[in-house]
């Protein structure tokens, strides 16, 4: 009884100090009002998904699809929840009241998948550089006053750098700028940009439905929130980001390094080596979900043939054991046979002089017969 609530506090000491990322889903009626809590009050909610099941539809991206294919109420679900509930710990949802539209779903059930992050995983300020690592590697960015307001007329930048040979994935929450567009014109007055080796690779000033992901072609990705007011009364953004593809496992004895990409490295042997395990000089292994398919680190190249230590001490006990059998068969053999043929040589002279005895015991008895006549 004492060791599971030991582990629990351990758990639970090791969250409350050390942070954590929990992915929550609360489920109810289009009616219903769903309660959004994080365990920790400096928690921050951030809403990934919303669906709604109607009783004669589904939604999923933007349209009811039913008979009449009616157009999507004026917000959002996903917005009205940012609304609400995004960057709070905290807050509650009813679909009919806080969705402006929505009634027109009709009765049905909503699905929220939300996040909650503690503070040591979120970064609220500006001109920010985040190292991502195993013990790191994915987190919350948002501009400092979120969700209340964000500030403008200078650049607010945030500097992601993975491990070599991985990449950064991002996943773009909330999107909520003040006066986003200029009237007649197509360019964002306020936007965010995706800035990788010098290059915008994504900028946007409105929210998409499902959140846009964007993965940056290189390990150093930049996000950077420009506005033109100096203080905007919108919620600004809300950045998920995380490491995208496997770490690069070192070469092992005797290997090199061949090729190495998002989903595949390859290792060679040196000259005159195989690996073990599947006695080839090449290997690839893949990466799959951000781990790769085999037990790594992988095992150093060795002559062919070679096997683990433990396996050439058992082969050897067992050859020895061969050896020495096969060594004592042959002198146990020839002694056989030395016995049997000096068995047969003392039988032979025991006969031989058995036969002796009698002979001169019959020329002892004639000799005494005659002598008596």
């Amino acid at each position: 009884m004492i060791r599971p609530l030991f582990v629990a506090f351990i758990i639970y000491v090791h969250h409350a100090f050390a942070g954590y990322i929990e992915k929550v889903i609360v489920r109810g009626c289009e009616s219903c009002q769903l309660m959004l809590t994080c365990r920790q009050l400096d928690s921050l909610i951030a809403i990934l998904d919303v669906d709604f099941q109607a009783e004669s539809s589904v939604y999923d991206t933007g349209l009811m699809k039913n008979r009449t294919m009616r157009p999507f109420p004026p917000d959002h679900p996903r917005d009205s929840l940012n609304k609400r509930c995004s960057g709070l710990s905290h807050c509650s949802f009813i679909l009919t009241e806080d969705s402006p539209g929505s009634e027109a779903f009709g009765p049905g059930n909503v699905t929220i998948k939300y996040a909650c992050a503690t503070g040591d995983k979120v970064h609220p300020y500006c001109n920010t550089d985040i190292h991502l690592n195993n013990s790191s590697s994915s987190g919350f960015i948002h501009n400092p006053g979120y969700p209340r307001l964000y500030a403008g007329q200078k650049k607010c930048v945030w500097k992601i750098t993975a491990p070599l040979y991985q990449k950064v994935r991002l996943r773009i929450l909330d999107v909520a700028l003040f006066d986003t567009k200029v009237l007649s014109q197509e360019e964002c007055r306020d936007v965010l940009e995706v800035i990788d080796s010098d290059q915008a690779i994504y900028s946007t000033c409105t929210q998409e439905h499902p959140p846009v992901e964007v993965v940056s072609a290189s390990e150093v990705v930049e996000l950077v929130l420009t506005s033109r007011q100096l203080i905007n009364p919108r919620r600004g953004v809300l950045i998920y980001y995380s490491i995208e593809g496997c770490s690069l496992v070192p070469p092992p004895k005797n290997a090199y390094l061949v090729s190495y990409n998002d989903t595949i490295a390859t290792y060679s042997c040196r000259r005159g080596y195989v690996f073990p395990d599947t006695q080839t000089k090449t290997r690839s292994i893949s990466c799959f979900a951000a781990s790769w398919n085999v037990s790594t680190p992988l095992l150093d190249c060795e002559w062919p043939g070679k096997v683990s230590e433990a396996v050439i001490n058992l082969k050897s006990i067992v050859q020895i054991s061969e050896s020495m059998a096969s060594e004592l068969v042959a002198p146990i053999v020839l002694m056989l046979i030395l016995f049997a043929l000096n068995g047969v040589v003392v039988f032979y002279i025991y006969r031989a002089r058995k036969k002796q005895v009698v002979e001169v015991a019959d020329e002892e008895l004639g000799t005494f017969t005659e002598s008596q006549q």
